[in-house]
């Protein structure tokens, strides 16, 4: 809803600061210590441009493209590159499970990709976009498990959204000229409520939520919430933009929520405990 009225970079480099400042007040409410230690700054800006910059950048434009179920499936397969990132940056061996599910992954992703180049008769601009932003998120998870930071999460997140935000906020002159005070202008009431929504309900409060009840609940239950993600994608666009998702749409839906599932789940009932990530929007 955002990106049909505004440029994807403007549009996030409206939303993003002020969802890392919502945090940021979250965390000093809370009685967290805002305040990051100079020999954490280096990595926390690495993490920022893998987990924020390069997810945020990379997804507005994909999602613009493809419709908004299409770009929620290819999007949360991020787990799967967050996988594979491990094997290769942690030496985090592929077992059976995992292999797998990376299988099941990439045959749901195949899918879409090739019911896309059917229809554009082109090469999939949009679904590039958000592998590649999906990648980027998977390999700053991976990141985040190399480093991890003695810092609160939400203080944590916050500062990653506002450095994140910094190379978004410079590209944005390159990629929409308009200027910024006639784009708001001519900004529907519509386009107002996505922003805010990003603001305050995608990027603060459900941050919030999610590391609060990553913190107090089991994990099984904490990781497994990720899992109906794209499911309420594809439903949230069939309501809200009267999308009307194909055969494969659907098919590579229940490829790549089995897919998450046998990545994430254990025999014997346990779930690997996935690293909250810094956007779940």
């Amino acid at each position: 809803m955002g990106v049909s009225e505004l440029a994807p970079l403007t549009f996030r480099a409206l939303t993003l600061p002020f969802a890392g400042l919502g945090l940021l007040l979250v965390a000093g409410i809370s009685g967290e210590s805002i305040r990051v230690a100079r020999r954490h700054w280096p990595k926390l800006a690495l993490l920022a441009l893998f987990n924020i910059a390069g997810w945020n950048g990379f997804i507005l434009f994909g999602v613009r493209e493809i419709s908004s179920g299409r770009s929620a499936i290819l999007a949360y397969t991020m787990p799967l590159w967050a996988t594979l990132c491990a094997a290769l940056v942690l030496h985090e061996p592929l077992s059976k499970r995992k292999i797998a599910g990376l299988v099941l992954g990439m045959t749901g992703m195949a899918l879409l990709i090739g019911d896309q180049i059917v229809a554009l008769q082109s090469a999939p601009y949009g679904v590039t976009m958000i592998l590649v932003a999906a990648l980027s998120w998977g390999f700053g998870t991976a990141l985040m498990r190399k480093w991890p930071l003695p810092i609160p999460q939400a203080t944590l997140t916050g500062w990653m959204m506002l450095l994140g935000w910094v190379p978004l906020l410079i590209l944005v002159p390159v990629f929409d000229p308009e200027p910024l005070a006639a784009e708001l202008a001519a900004l529907s009431g519509r386009g107002w409520f996505a922003v805010a929504y990003n603001i305050v309900f995608a990027g603060t409060l459900a941050n919030w939520a999610w590391f609060t009840l990553a913190a107090r609940l089991p994990v099984a239950v904490s990781s497994l919430s990720s899992l109906p993600i794209p499911v309420v994608g594809v439903f949230a666009g069939m309501v809200l933009l009267g999308e009307r998702p194909g055969a494969s749409e659907w098919i590579a839906l229940a490829f790549v929520v089995a897919a998450l599932f046998i990545v994430m789940f254990r025999p014997g009932g346990r779930v690997d405990a996935a690293p909250p990530s810094a956007m779940h929007d």
